[in-house]
């Protein structure tokens, strides 16, 4: 009986955790949606550190210069002295060692935007890449947020936004 319930319990574990991994970028796409640059956006793209939480705020990621190329990860309640550590590995543009994130949101389901010059980065909770979302515009992006089921994204002075099939933590 007890190898059983051993056993019940290890394909729940293991069903949930691949599941979480299974998490392809056309999940949250809508069929004819793309960005769509906001007229009167009524304000500037807010400052703010390269920092977001998980869904049940548990986990910090931030990005900062010296994370190179990843996105990295810690655990809220962790000792002071505990060091983030290398999370999601970051795509680069071809030929670079690094690369830039601007901006960093979560959604409900866990998912990690890393706003980069190559687009907007999207990551399992897993911090596995599940794809990479086009550019609304060149240039630089500045910052990056989830309203309701609207990303939207700041390249200079101009607002862009794209419905998605997800939903931004509160």
């Amino acid at each position: 009986m007890k190898r059983f319930l051993a056993s019940v319990v290890l394909v729940l574990v293991v069903s949930s955790v691949g599941r979480a991994q299974d998490m392809p970028l056309a999940q949250i796409l809508i069929d004819g949606e793309g960005w769509k640059k906001v007229e009167n956006p009524g304000s500037q793209a807010p400052r703010r550190p390269v920092l977001t939480h998980s869904p049940d705020g548990s986990t910090a990621f931030r990005w900062a210069l010296s994370s190179g190329r990843f996105i990295e990860a810690r655990q809220i309640k962790a000792p002071d002295a505990q060091p983030y550590i290398a999370y999601c590995p970051l795509r680069p543009k071809n030929g670079d060692a690094a690369i830039e994130v601007t901006g960093l949101v979560t959604d409900r389901d866990g998912r990690i935007y890393a706003a980069t010059e190559i687009g907007v980065q999207v990551f399992d909770p897993t911090g596995r890449l599940c794809g990479v979302l086009a550019p609304a515009a060149p240039g630089k992006p500045e910052y990056l947020a989830l309203e309701g089921d609207t990303l939207t994204l700041w390249i200079s002075a101009t607002k862009y936004a794209r419905k998605l099939n997800a939903v931004g933590v509160k």
